[in-house]
């Protein structure tokens, strides 16, 4: 990337905010804190101060963390590092059926991700798709985060970063399609995400009773969101932590259809599961939110990173060679980080091989994947097999601090599950279908979730990998207004668990720590 002038005029500034304000994004997990590290950038010339004025000069690397540096009047030259991407996400496989007229844009606000696609409303037909990572991420990886940066004062900033982001996609998608301009945009995401989007404090839904302002449906004029549409429809939600992205998961997945109990299980910072009871069990939707942190989409894990190119999105255990491991990166890729999906895979590879005892401890400290002499891993490109090579490639490898923070997530998801299923009456094996929803679970190994304990040990065969139902859901909504309804309903008769009210789930996070 071309080197960055910073300006006289930026002085007083945190450095991530200006950089911000110009439109870059640059990741912040820990909410700019200091501690995650995720937003270093390199320092060409210039000077900038600490918070108490004292001077922050660059380390041995050349670089400083945004979060922690204030701009001066003498201004100063950087560069970034490539933090872009598309972010891990995939469209549900399924097309919705035509009813209406016209030309529109589904779009799913995630924490960590955006994903659009512009429907043809009359055929169903998806015309184009696009992602990218979430510009909020400068202010955190997590909801709390978030919210807290709301309550803080950023709530017009969050709120104006993701609706340029919309705008953009939305211009983007009519400059592409000149004879198929959307008028409507149809939104789903988690609630804070939406209340951020509709320009409200989302500050009720971080504190104890979490009460959202709204989780009703909600109509608005595009021009009143400054978005180049018509209209804008937000889906309704269930409950401060169980969204639109979910809502529409349920209507989308047709688990409500089946005779015997059903689950449908969103993996990524918060685990959002949900149970159908089935014919005989009432036929109940029960609903609950597992806090899992931002570690499944590599925040708070040192070699982390999101679903960006050159992330190691696969690992395996070379057959013939114990203890060696192949890796594929996104885009085959010199690998840049690690993201969720490759996390999974790693953790379940190095269990294998005693690397990792059943408690999580490491004997060496950490493992080394790739990036220095006495890495373990060869890089393999999903095109066709070639074993790749490249002449410089950062450490990537796992801490002892990197499986704790993967076992507090894991174990976060399952106890929920396990939970859910006590709370109903339901045992694993009355399981008819698993459904794993959202942009990690549809790059999930599930044989290495099951490994590590993220998924339940159960029959194979029971799994469905279900993709982005909450833009699936959106899309549905375009194309047939009385998916609008069915999804409302859904909302309505969901009976959302509060787990920390469960007297077996503490029992259970304890002891699901373990692998």
């Amino acid at each position: 990337m071309a080197n960055i002038h910073i300006p006289p005029g930026a002085a007083g500034k945190r450095l991530i905010d200006w950089l911000t304000l110009q439109g870059y994004e640059i990741p912040a997990d820990c909410g700019g804190r200091g501690t995650c590290g995720k937003c270093r950038v390199n320092v060409k010339s210039g000077r900038f101060l600490y918070y108490d004025g004292s001077e922050y000069p660059p380390d041995g690397h050349g670089q400083i963390l945004a979060c922690r540096a204030v701009c001066t009047p003498a201004g100063a030259e950087i560069s970034l590092p490539d933090n872009g991407g598309s972010g891990l996400t995939t469209h549900a496989a399924r097309q919705a059926a035509g009813k209406e007229a016209g030309y529109s844009v589904a779009l799913d606000i995630g924490t960590t991700t955006l994903a659009a696609s512009l429907v043809n409303r009359a055929t169903g037909e998806v015309l184009a798709t696009r992602s990218c990572l979430n510009p909020q991420r400068s202010y955190g990886a997590d909801v709390i985060s978030r919210i807290v940066a709301c309550k803080e004062g950023g709530l017009d900033k969050l709120c104006r970063l993701v609706r340029e982001k919309a705008a953009e996609i939305i211009r983007d998608f009519g400059s592409a399609y000149p004879d198929a301009r959307p008028d409507c945009l149809c939104v789903a995401g988690n609630t804070t995400m939406l209340h951020i989007f509709c320009g409200i404090s989302p500050e009720g839904i971080g504190t104890y009773p979490f009460t959202p302002v709204f989780t009703e449906r909600r109509d608005y004029d595009g021009a009143s969101l400054g978005l180049p549409v018509e209209r804008v429809i937000l889906l309704p939600s269930a409950s401060a932590y169980i969204g639109s992205d979910i809502t529409g998961g349920v209507y989308v997945s047709r688990m409500t259809r089946h005779s015997r109990p059903s689950v449908l299980m969103d993996i990524g910072t918060n685990g959002e599961i949900v149970l159908f009871t089935g014919r005989a069990g009432g036929m109940r939707l029960i609903a609950a939110s597992a806090a899992a942190g931002p570690a499944l989409e590599g925040a708070n894990i040192s070699c982390g990173t999101g679903g960006i190119p050159g992330g190691v999105s696969r690992v395996n255990l070379l057959k013939d060679f114990p203890g060696i491991l192949t890796y594929s990166t996104i885009g085959d890729l010199p690998p840049v980080g690690i993201c969720g999906s490759g996390l999974v895979d790693l953790v379940a590879a190095l269990l294998d091989t005693g690397t990792i005892d059943e408690t999580g401890y490491m004997e060496d400290g950490d493992f080394s994947l790739c990036g220095t002499p006495e890495a373990r891993g060869r890089h393999v490109s999903e095109s066709n097999g070639r074993l790749l090579q490249f002449d410089k490639i950062p450490h990537i490898g796992l801490t002892q601090r990197d499986v704790r923070e993967f076992q507090l997530a894991k174990s976060a998801i399952f106890s929920g599950f396990s939970a859910l299923l006590e709370h109903a009456g339901v045992s694993t094996d009355d399981i008819e279908k698993i459904y794993i929803a959202g942009g990690l679970g549809y790059y999930l190994n599930t044989t290495s979730a099951r490994r590590t304990g993220l998924l339940p040990d159960t029959d194979p065969e029971k799994f469905c990998v279900v993709g982005n139902t909450s833009l699936a859901g959106a899309e549905a909504c375009l194309c047939d207004s009385a998916a609008v309804d069915e999804i409302s309903d859904i909302a309505r008769h969901s009976e959302v668990l509060d787990l920390n009210t469960l007297p077996r789930f503490s029992e259970l996070f304890m002891k699901n720590m373990s692998f």
